[in-house]
């Protein structure tokens, strides 16, 4: 089961993500994570720490969310994705595409630019 918390206290949207990202379990929340970047602009840190698992559907989701923000001049970083997520980045070389960073205080600085 893929669980959320949205944080939306600060200069940007947080949302952690626990569980596994894939095609039965991703479909709503990513869904949901569309309308935080919907706005021109808008900036979301994805903290995948606690993702166990993904597939081709959840990094289908990503990329889509990703080029969701970017086309509203908006931006997307996943951060610290699990050993196994960042495998996954690595052999799919999504890794050379999508924003990562170490941990939260690289995706202020990161989002804080933008």
């Amino acid at each position: 089961m893929l669980e959320k918390k949205i944080d939306k206290s600060g200069p940007f949207v947080i949302a952690h993500l626990s569980g596994e990202l894939t095609a039965s379990e991703s479909e709503g929340v990513i869904e949901e994570l569309h309308e935080h970047v919907a706005g021109k602009g808008a900036k979301l840190a994805v903290d995948l720490s606690d993702v166990a698992l993904i597939d081709s559907s959840g990094l289908s989701a990503l990329v889509s969310l990703v080029n969701h923000a970017r086309l509203g001049e908006g931006a997307v970083v996943l951060v610290a994705p699990s050993s196994f997520v960042s495998g996954i980045f690595s052999v799919t070389r999504l890794d050379t595409w999508f924003d990562i960073c170490a941990n939260m205080n690289e995706a202020g600085k990161a989002l804080t630019q933008r």
